[in-house]
């Protein structure tokens, strides 16, 4: 059973693999992505959730 409270399957594992020297950026609509990283996008409507909501269940 999961014991957290993070259910998104994706970033759970983007969270897990991630080595010495990786990073996590998590930001809202407006962050300019360059073509190259992955990308996770959780938007359902604007706003929703939150990049505070965010932060707060994968920290």
């Amino acid at each position: 059973m999961k014991r957290t409270a993070l259910l998104h399957a994706e970033l759970s594992h983007a969270i897990a693999t991630l080595g010495h020297g990786d990073m996590l950026v998590i930001g809202d609509v407006g962050l300019p992505i360059p073509n190259g990283p992955r990308r996770i996008d959780l938007a359902l409507t604007p706003g929703i959730p939150a990049v505070a909501d965010v932060l707060r269940v994968v920290l």
